[in-house]
């Protein structure tokens, strides 16, 4: 079986395990650097680090030494760059952790005859789709630049596909692996629902609430955005272009649709199967009863009674099955934290 989690690239420690961003960055020299630095920092977090601190230093050094205008005193919250990114990596780690803790509660490995394409979150190849989508388009956002400020063209056409763009892509690579991937593999497995969940949920409530809290990260890393990209307030001058409003927007719609296209494929997951199960129990109590369709006259056997009666008690416990992975407060949670970034948004547009 494929592991989705090998060891890290360069020299990797006993029992750590990578993301696609520790493979990327370890023959750099980070996986080298990692396995020597005391305690347990990865080579992708070590690399979040400096290269986001190391290229926001060099650009205030440079614009302090040519005199040029330096970005924390028109845009302070520009700052936050240097905290999120960093987090988008500890965020994608905690994300594969808690993916893994999913599939072992939900007992995958057993239930499953092939669990390899569920137990592996990202696909090898899929990170680096997004990641030449992002390239490719890197043009677009945040417009066109003036070659002339050699430091916005270098921040724009080589900081920011090739040294922040794979620290994006890592986190937005695992987001839709549980969002869009991890329920497409669920449906076309042979896992069923555990009707025997005391939850009610068939059992999937680790998977649920990993959809819940995957836009959590989302909106904590949109409301960032909306701080860096609207609210400068040193210089009521600052202006938002149409490209970076478009931005915001696609993000934030894009990542809702991955949040309901989910929460739709375990619905009909979770209805294709409670129906099938019912269906079969009502076949099997039917052969057990004289005039079956009647209501008025059916009857019981004598001999049949106990198994008519434990398969109406699993023809209930079927029924009372839920058709949602999760709790209503859960979903409520989520779509509080859905509509909270646009919110935001518009508020802080509008100072």
């Amino acid at each position: 079986m494929a592991d989705s989690h090998p060891p890290y690239a360069a020299g990797g420690r006993e029992g750590r395990r990578a993301i696609w961003l520790d493979a990327v960055v370890g023959p750099l020299g980070f996986g080298w650097l990692s396995d020597r630095l005391p305690g347990e920092l990865p080579p992708s977090l070590l690399y979040a680090v400096v290269a986001v601190v190391g290229t926001n230093a060099a650009t205030l050094l440079y614009n302090l030494s040519t005199g040029a205008d330096v970005i924390y005193t028109t845009n302070p919250y520009y700052a936050l760059e240097v905290v999120l990114l960093p987090a988008a990596v500890v965020a994608a780690r905690s994300l594969h952790r808690e993916y893994d803790q999913a599939m072992a509660e939900m007992r995958i490995a057993e239930r499953a005859s092939d669990p390899a394409a569920l137990l592996e979150i990202v696909p090898e190849w899929f990170p680096w789709v997004l990641f030449g989508i992002a390239v490719a388009t890197q043009g677009i956002f945040p417009g066109p630049v003036d070659p002339s400020d050699v430091t916005a063209a270098f921040g724009n056409f080589v900081i920011l596909p090739f040294i922040y763009t794979p620290i994006v892509v890592q986190f937005f690579a695992t987001y839709f692996a549980i969002e869009i991937l991890a329920p497409i593999r669920l449906w076309h497995s042979d896992v069923g629902i555990d009707f025997l969940d005391p939850e009610g949920v068939g059992g999937l409530r680790p998977i649920g609430e990993l959809i819940k809290k995957s836009y959590y990260y989302i909106a904590v890393g949109l409301v960032g955005y909306a701080l860096i990209t609207y609210a400068p307030f040193v210089d009521r001058g600052w202006t938002v272009s149409t490209e970076a409003n478009a931005l915001f927007t696609t993000i934030w719609v894009v990542t809702i649709a991955g949040v309901a296209f989910g929460v739709f494929v375990l619905h009909r997951f979770m209805y294709r199967e409670k129906r099938e199960e019912i269906r079969l129990l009502k076949g099997q109590l039917r052969t057990r009863l004289e005039n079956p369709y009647d209501v008025k006259s059916y009857a019981v056997p004598a001999e049949e009674e106990a198994a008519v009666e434990d398969l109406r008690e699993r023809i209930r416990r079927v029924s009372d099955t839920s058709e949602y992975p999760a709790t209503f407060s859960i979903w409520s949670q989520l779509l509080l934290s859905i509509v909270l970034p646009k919110a935001i948004q518009y508020v802080l547009a509008g100072l």
